[in-house]
């Protein structure tokens, strides 16, 4: 009887062998995903099958990969508060574009960065000279602005202002006393979209948007000292930094230097320091090209403010000490090129600047076509 043939001489059915992949479990999986050098062997992985996929989404794997992933820039928000060490009203604001990309700035070209349309909320607090409903600009992260309203600064709101919806928050038993003195921050998760937010005065607490909770942290040290949140385990710790207080910096999560890092300016040049036992300055880099001698001789351009660091893109403005106008720059640390973004103002904007960020798009696994969409990679 040939081989292959039953008694009834029909063919059997070859049986396809599995793939090696699949052999996989989940967990093993997980560990050797986690050993991936960036974000585009993720992808590239979770291309392979459902499987890989669905673990290359899991949380775990996904946020190992966030700070090696490049945001997208949509623009920079400045504002202005004047002399005013307490404001009273939301201060003079401007929105610069930063994007090159036309899809990108096709997509946020309706975005109320302004917050012109928030909602207002209702509430039965009168204050003379004051306008209660008027928001400030707090912080942003992940396509979300967190907002502050009311002289103490005790109302909250979590802003996205392409889909203008908005999250609102009262934190009047959190921070029963203070005022606008309150340091805000707002972290999200790039994974599941939720987000923390950081609240410092003489103490700490913090919202996470998973549990609706407030968690405080009781020190009046806190306010005096460099604070670093492990968004993983929770914990704080303090930091002393070390270069002299009054230099520009950004904490920074940099796995190639091993976590924890600080990204300082001395004048115009930039410092890049990891946490390995103690300080250690791995990179010193003078941004003086010719174009910024010259910049800063015709300009005056003096202030080098650093803004945040993203995937080693350190974001930074430039300013004059006697022009309203600024550059944005956007300097890589690992191919040393620089991006040039003119702000043409006519007034100077001297309060905080915020870079605004798209939030990055998660995995598209196999079932949903061969087309991964890797935004700022």
């Amino acid at each position: 009887m040939p081989e292959g043939t039953g008694a009834s001489g029909a063919k059997r059915a070859k049986t396809s062998p599995a793939l090696p992949q699949a052999s996989l479990g989940p967990d093993l999986l997980r560990e050797i995903l986690l050993r991936l050098p960036d974000m585009a062997s993720l992808a590239s992985a979770a291309l392979t099958c459902k499987l890989w996929h669905r673990v290359a989404s899991d949380p775990t794997v996904f946020r190992r990969f966030d700070a090696l992933r490049r945001p997208p820039l949509v623009g920079f928000l400045l504002t202005n508060c004047g002399d005013m060490l307490f404001p009273r009203r939301s201060p003079n604001m401007l929105f610069v574009w930063g994007t090159r990309n036309p899809n990108l700035a096709a997509a946020a070209a309706d975005g109320d960065f302004l917050f012109e349309e928030l909602p207002a909320v209702d509430s039965d607090v009168e204050e003379e000279g004051y306008a209660w409903d008027e928001w400030r600009l707090r912080g942003c992260d992940g396509g979300l602005q967190l907002l502050s309203r009311g002289w103490n600064g005790l109302n909250l709101a979590v802003y996205d202002p392409i889909a203008r919806t908005t999250v609102f928050l009262q934190v009047f038993d959190v921070f029963p006393y203070s005022t606008h003195v309150v340091r805000y921050a707002i972290v999200v998760d790039e994974s599941d979209g939720s987000f923390l937010i950081i609240g410092i005065d003489y103490h700490a607490a913090i919202f996470s948007s998973r549990t609706g909770i407030w968690t405080r942290l009781e020190s009046r040290e806190l306010a005096k000292r460099i604070l670093v949140l492990d968004t993983t385990t929770m914990e704080w710790s303090i930091i002393n930094a070390p270069f002299p207080a009054g230099e520009s910096y950004c904490v920074a999560d940099m796995l190639e230097h091993g976590g924890l890092c600080l990204v300082s300016s001395k004048e115009q040049c930039l410092q890049l320091w990891a946490f390995i036992g103690e300080w250690v300055l791995m990179k010193a880099i003078s941004l003086l090209n010719d174009w910024m001698k010259k910049i800063r001789r015709d300009e005056w351009m003096k202030r080098l403010h650093i803004l945040a660091v993203r995937a080693s893109c350190v974001y930074m403005e430039f300013w004059s000490i006697m022009k309203p106008n600024s550059y944005f720059l956007v300097f890589n640390l690992r191919t040393r090129k620089m991006a040039v973004i003119r702000n043409n103002a006519e007034d100077p904007h001297r309060g905080p600047t915020f870079p605004f960020f798209m939030r990055l798009e998660p995995l598209h696994g196999p079932d949903q076509g061969q087309n991964v969409r890797l935004n700022g990679v």
